[in-house]
């Protein structure tokens, strides 16, 4: 990328420590859809799945320092643009702000934006694509920083509106972090629809997500009308639960379920996605997608629909073929798992 300067870096005296906050409560302060609805000044902002950037994901790349990370996306339907909060804990604030201070001087000067949070930085990026105006905006809360991305595909968005927008996902955040806001464990009856515990992956977040965000996961060609389908059909919403594969830490296991209201509603669904993918003895389908470079594998339970998938924690990297025997071993388990309820 081609970085653009515009103006200066902005700092406050740190303030909030929060070397105790929990995933799942980094995850509450994540902004709503309606929030980015309403900050973005569209309703076509669909959420994706978030991801849960905990130990053993990826763990021989990230930092001794870094506790963990929570990674939400949100696409603009019909277009290539899309908007990123991430949330990083660190061990401490100092910490912290060490990583603000390595960004200021990998990428140079910053816009004069908002002054948000303990530190704040603006930076404009040229991309490629369908959305190459983009944007990166750091904010530091004591020992969380926060990385904030928008792609557009017309012009760069004011320093005023990035401004805004950051102001009101720190403000979350703060919440968050002084016990405001708490996140919220997934009722018993939705874990128990989660894969069976074993010995191919491990849990690191799950969380109730309304239906888009497997549209969203699934990168379906007809967002808009498969979302009318599902809801029209009683799957409102999504059990989803996010894994570390436990043969290759560098591939992330998706796993969600959908409740219909009839079985036949949940075979329409499978067969609408599998394409020309076969259905196995167990009536799995299972294939690998190389639009996205995702591994699925699809199947009922009586009215319930899940889907497993297995995919790289880098973006634009295929997954790996590590994916393959777990997933051979996971989905059966599930099902039956499922069945038996």
């Amino acid at each position: 990328m081609v970085l653009l300067m515009f103006a200066t870096a902005c700092a406050r005296t740190p303030s909030t420590s929060a070397s105790g906050a929990k995933p799942i409560d980094l995850y509450a302060a994540e902004p709503s859809p309606a929030d980015v609805k309403s900050m973005l000044g569209d309703s076509n902002w669909w959420p994706g799945p978030p991801s849960f950037g905990v130990r053993p994901l990826d763990s021989a790349s990230m930092p001794m320092a870094e506790r963990f990370r929570i990674l939400q996306r949100f696409v603009h339907i019909g277009t290539a643009e899309t908007f990123d909060v991430e949330f990083i804990q660190w061990t401490s604030a100092s910490t912290a702000t060490t990583q603000m201070n390595n960004i200021k001087s990998a990428l140079g000067t910053s816009a004069s934006g908002a002054s948000v949070g303990d530190q704040s930085l603006y930076y404009g990026l040229q991309g490629t694509g369908g959305a190459p105006f983009q944007t990166a905006t750091f904010v530091r809360v004591g020992a969380v920083m926060t990385t904030i991305t928008l792609s557009m595909k017309d012009a760069y968005p004011k320093l005023d509106l990035l401004g805004k927008i950051a102001n009101r996902v720190v403000s979350r955040l703060k919440n968050a972090l002084t016990g405001k806001v708490h996140g919220n464990a997934l009722a018993s009856t939705d874990e128990s629809r989660l894969p069976p515990k074993g010995p191919d992956m491990t849990l690191l977040g799950a969380v109730k997500l309304p239906v888009e965000a497997v549209i969203v996961m699934l990168n379906f060609a007809a967002p808009e009308t498969l979302s009318g389908l599902l809801r029209s059909a009683g799957a409102d919403s999504i059990v989803f639960g996010d894994y570390a594969l436990d043969n290759d830490t560098h591939m992330e296991m998706r796993a969600g379920v959908l409740e219909f209201n009839s079985t036949q509603k949940a075979t329409d669904w499978i067969d609408a996605l599998r394409g020309n993918a076969t259905i196995d003895s167990n009536g799995i389908a299972s294939f690998y997608d190389p639009s996205t470079g995702q591994y699925f594998s699809l199947f009922t339970a009586g009215a319930k629909g899940a889907m497993l998938v297995c995919r790289s924690v880098a973006d634009g990297e295929a997954a790996s073929r590590s994916c393959e025997v777990p997933m051979s071993r996971v989905a059966p388990a599930w099902q039956f798992s499922l069945n038996a309820q």
